[in-house]
């Protein structure tokens, strides 16, 4: 293969990955208008109404990277907005469903996803790629969504509303669950940018 054809290959996969109005980008720009439209509902008391558009939100999710890696659309962008998409759903429907005497939940959850925020964009400017999520990430993003179902349909399916210890449970393993995570990413992160690090100095020397 000559140089010619793999400039132009370089140049393809480049074009690939840098796309970003895609299919699967433009369901994770859907999801970030659904965030207030479930806040709303939950405000005015339509719970399945929040329920449903939360479910949607959470299909459209699973749905997006379907396509994109069926149909090679993988976008570094995609890459970056999807989880953003998912965090700020979670963030703001936490804050609807915890009482403020647990505002420590959402807390933890903030700090971790600035500070992971943070090793991410690190990396992407030491190594240029962008990193997908862990199973540590997408089993703490399961729970978070399978808690804020129950809070939300809590009230309209038992008849009562959610009992003090069931939410304090609930803010617990959420809370342990996010701190795992953390502490996972936050070693992946480190090591990646240890290896970047020292592949620099052995490229200098």
């Amino acid at each position: 293969m000559s140089e010619e054809e793999k400039a132009k290959i370089e140049k393809a996969q480049r074009a690939d990955t840098d796309r970003i109005f895609t299919l699967p980008n433009m369901l994770s720009f859907f999801r970030l208008l659904l965030i207030p439209l479930i806040v709303f509902l939950y405000d005015r008391g339509q719970y399945w109404g929040a329920f449903g558009v939360l479910v949607l939100s959470g299909a459209t999710d699973v749905i997006d990277g379907w396509i994109a890696r069926t149909f090679h659309l993988v976008s570094d962008f995609g890459k970056a907005i999807d989880p953003i998409a998912d965090k700020l759903t979670q963030i703001a429907v936490l804050l609807c469903l915890m009482p403020m005497k647990y505002w420590w939940v959402v807390g933890i959850l903030v700090f971790k996803e600035i500070s992971i925020g943070i090793l991410t964009l690190l990396a992407l400017h030491r190594t240029h790629k962008v990193y997908s999520a862990g199973w540590y990430g997408k089993l703490c993003t399961v729970v978070i969504y399978l808690s804020m179902v129950t809070l939300i349909l809590w009230e309209v399916v038992i008849g009562s509303p959610v009992p003090s210890w069931f939410v304090l449970i609930d803010a617990i393993v959420i809370s342990a669950l996010v701190l795992l995570s953390f502490v996972k990413y936050f070693l992946y992160f480190t090591r990646i940018l240890r290896d970047a690090r020292a592949k620099e100095t052995r490229e200098n020397s």
